[in-house]
């Protein structure tokens, strides 16, 4: 009997290449939820590379642990918010790779992002306050030398500011308040690289929006969960526009509503690896477990789970609701079964390689199946490829 949804058997890491296939001969995007960022971040370069025509997003969850006095980094904040904007604003079809962990979190709403962007050109005129009050606001630091994306340095008429969406930081040059020129520079050096006439685009590099609304709406959302807030620190640095570190848990109380990734997607299937159930159990424990630890001690104001994190239910529901497929470490009675044949150390066991029957298997299977020849390095493909030149005229 097929076991319903299943597709296996999972071994030698075939999932990207069966992700490759599935999105080449299929409508709509794929949704993978793996087992953690590093599966991810690997499953990713492999899909690169076989699907180079396709859009890979990764979505990471925070690099911290939830109710931890520790912020995000900025890196990975700009890359969610970043992976955020392109399903928001792009309908084309794409494999978005994620963890249980990312989308257990609750994240900032849709319009949110669409709506607090501004660009610069040369030639604009703005008011030089107005500029840094909304790079502040999208979340921008100000620093004394520019060295990483979403900062910006203020010398006299100069503006220096790291895009998060550029690889090189901008320099622009006033004229009073008229955008003279602009130019792309070194984080290193410093030294200006080449002028850029496109116009720029600056997007938030944060989740925490603050404004005075979001400032308002906060202060209003943690009065009425929390009788005793005069006590909070956290409470009167946010009054006092002062972001404290780990301010992002209070995330939820900066906004009417929060939303899901599921709610970005739209005509997508889900593929879930062969531990998502034990895996989403442990982490919603971890929360909870998490969350106890915290909420008895003397500097108790903490959100329960319930604002922030989503439930089983809720996931699962989501996931039912949609085409979806589970990947199997087990190769008998999945509803598609992957037939993956290995050859082991080619380049090393060459003398004892029998090139006649390599060459008939190429023969054989070329025609209607894909082969790949997986090497470790650069070299050993190299290697491999010339033994194969040599050997049977085949060419990688």
């Amino acid at each position: 009997m097929k076991i319903k949804n299943t597709i296996g058997p999972t071994i030698h890491k075939v999932e990207p290449f069966y992700l490759s296939d599935y999105i080449k001969n299929n409508n709509g995007s794929v949704l993978y939820i793996g087992k953690d960022e590093r599966e991810i971040s690997s499953i990713k370069k492999i899909l690169n590379w076989l699907v180079p025509e396709i859009e890979i997003l990764l979505f990471k969850a925070w690099d911290q642990i939830p109710y931890d006095k520790v912020s995000p980094t900025k890196e990975v904040q700009i890359e969610r918010l970043k992976t955020l904007k392109n399903l928001s604003v792009s309908n084309s079809k794409k494999i978005i790779l994620t963890t249980i962990n990312s989308i257990l979190q609750k994240i900032i709403p849709n319009n949110v992002i669409n709506e607090n962007i501004f660009n610069l050109s040369i030639n604009q005129k703005i008011n030089f306050n107005d500029l840094i009050n909304s790079l502040l606001q999208l979340g921008f630091q100000r620093t004394a030398v520019v060295r990483e994306k979403s900062e910006f340095a203020l010398r006299g008429s100069i503006l220096d500011i790291f895009p998060t969406d550029r690889e090189l930081p901008v320099r622009l040059d006033f004229f009073d308040d008229v955008i003279e020129n602009i130019y792309e520079f070194d984080a290193i050096t410093q030294k200006r690289l080449k002028k850029i006439n496109e116009k720029l685009d600056f997007n938030l590099s944060s989740e925490l929006l603050i404004n005075d609304n979001s400032l308002s709406l906060f202060r209003a959302n943690f009065r009425e969960i929390f009788s005793n807030y005069r006590n909070s620190q956290i409470y009167n640095l946010f009054s006092e526009k002062i972001i404290p570190t780990g301010g992002e848990q209070f995330l939820p109380l900066f906004y009417d509503k929060l939303e899901t990734l599921f709610d970005y997607l739209s005509n997508y299937t889900v593929f879930l690896n062969d531990q998502f159930d034990s895996l989403l159990d442990n982490r919603l424990e971890n929360i909870q477990d998490f969350y106890n630890a915290r909420k008895d001690t003397i500097d108790n104001f903490f959100l329960e789970p319930k604002f922030f994190y989503l439930n089983k239910k809720f996931i699962k529901d989501k996931i039912n609701n949609q085409k979806h497929f589970y990947f199997n470490t087990f190769d008998k009675n999945n509803i598609d079964n992957i037939d993956v044949k290995t050859i082991h150390n080619l380049s090393s066991i060459k003398k004892e390689i029998d090139f006649n029957f390599i060459n008939q298997f190429f023969n054989t299977n070329s025609n209607n199946n894909k082969i790949y020849i997986c090497c470790r390095s650069q070299g050993s493909l190299e290697r491999v490829s010339r033994i194969l030149s040599k050997n049977i005229n085949i060419t990688l």
